[in-house]
């Protein structure tokens, strides 16, 4: 290697040091409305349709989002449900989109410019990897997605039975079903429990009864026990003892999901099984091919 293109080589990475450090300092800034409403005790809605455009973030994520509006990237309701499980915005998650595109672009864009600065012949093919990078690198985000959907699914429906057994306690402590839920709603800042809060929240503001918004989270978040727990929170509404109802259904939710829970792990033991008895089929071949060979030699 020429020590020109030493240079260029130090020089590119110092190039992408800098563009990193400087990604990496880009922190976005704490909007009005967030600061306010965390004050109060409220989280506001992570529900980007509820969002008007004015309170669009600085920085990366800003960018994420204006482009998703300027081009009308379609964004489809499984991933705005995983959006919200996983408590991203819709202009994060087009800000590691344009991240990943941007890479798969311009790393064989920087090949080629490095092999002509070496003084090498330069090919169309740097030019083919850097579009089949771009578009592998816009989909790497959706694939991300997905991936972490079951661990951030699993938090939720940890999440759900907490605030069930909170609910509970509340009611036996002589709590309103309202007061139970509100209280419960405020114990903890995991995703779910903030948009509850917010949901309750906007219930209290609207003067309307606080069930059929969580029945909505239920259904947008698929959390059909959520949908559950709020049908039998209407029974206050007719005078029915809720607590003893309440616990009957929390037990039966749990007994539920620990059942699924016990398939998936019988599931993934026999798929172990299976690929434990791989190394023994290879050992047995390796044993009984040398006299076949033999054999078929005489």
């Amino acid at each position: 290697m020429t020590t020109l293109g030493l240079v260029a080589l130090v020089g590119m990475g110092m190039g992408l040091g800098l563009v990193l450090t400087g990604v990496g300092l880009s922190r976005p800034s704490l909007r009005l409305a967030d600061a306010l409403a965390s004050l109060d005790g409220v989280e506001s809605s992570l529900d980007y349709r509820d969002r008007g455009s004015s309170d669009t973030p600085p920085g990366l994520e800003g960018l994420g989002a204006a482009l998703q509006r300027r081009l009308r990237l379609p964004v489809t309701e499984n991933q705005q449900r995983l959006l919200l499980l996983q408590s991203r915005s819709v202009g994060d998650f087009f800000a590691e989109k344009l991240v990943w595109t941007t890479a798969g672009v311009l790393m064989p864009t920087l090949w080629g410019v490095l092999q002509f600065m070496l003084g090498q012949p330069v090919t169309l093919l740097p030019l083919g990897i850097s579009l089949l990078g771009g578009i592998t690198g816009y989909f790497i985000a959706d694939w991300r997605l997905a991936h972490d959907a079951g661990s951030a699914r699993q938090a939720a429906t940890h999440s759900i039975h907490t605030f069930f057994d909170l609910v509970a306690l509340e009611r036996l402590a002589g709590a309103s079903a309202a007061q139970a839920v509100a209280s419960a709603a405020s114990v903890s800042e995991a995703p779910l429990f903030r948009r509850i809060a917010a949901g309750l929240e906007r219930a209290r503001l609207e003067q309307g009864p606080p069930w059929d918004e969580l029945a909505r989270i239920g259904r947008d978040w698929q959390l059909p026990e959520l949908v559950d727990f709020a049908d039998v929170m209407r029974l206050e509404e007719q005078g029915a003892a809720l607590a003893d109802a309440l616990q009957a259904r929390v037990r039966e939710l749990r007994s539920s999901h620990l059942s699924r829970q016990q398939a998936e792990a019988q599931e993934a033991t026999e798929g172990l099984t299976i690929w434990m008895t791989v190394p023994a089929l290879l050992l047995g071949l390796a044993f009984v091919i040398p006299p076949l060979l033999r054999l078929s030699s005489g």
